[in-house]
């Protein structure tokens, strides 16, 4: 249930910055100054630097996840290491463990 509503989130999320990107083109539109990032010069309309802000937007969510996902699995790693071992001390959270010695 919980996926279903997250795709239908995303799709409403797409189909907005695609009708903001659209409706934002042409010359009244226009960026007043054109401005430098990492020595690239941004020129054009507002629809191209909303689509820009789109795409940093979405990398750095991918990013994210990818770092929860990797803190994810060190966790259960950790959990199940702790588990399997039949010392009590050994069950506890390695930040415990560590305050321990």
């Amino acid at each position: 249930m919980i996926v279903i509503i997250g795709l239908i989130i995303l799709v409403a999320a797409v189909v907005v910055g695609v009708a903001g990107v659209l409706s934002n083109g042409g010359s009244g539109h226009a960026l007043t100054h054109g401005f430098a990032v990492f020595g690239y010069h941004v020129t054009g309309s507002t629809g191209a630097l909303f689509l820009y802000g789109i795409v940093v937007g979405a990398v750095a969510i991918l990013g994210f996840s990818l770092l929860l996902a990797g803190a994810r699995r060190t966790s259960d790693a950790e959990t199940r290491r702790g588990a399997d071992s039949s010392d009590p001390a050994a069950r506890r959270p390695l930040s415990a463990r560590n305050a321990m010695t």
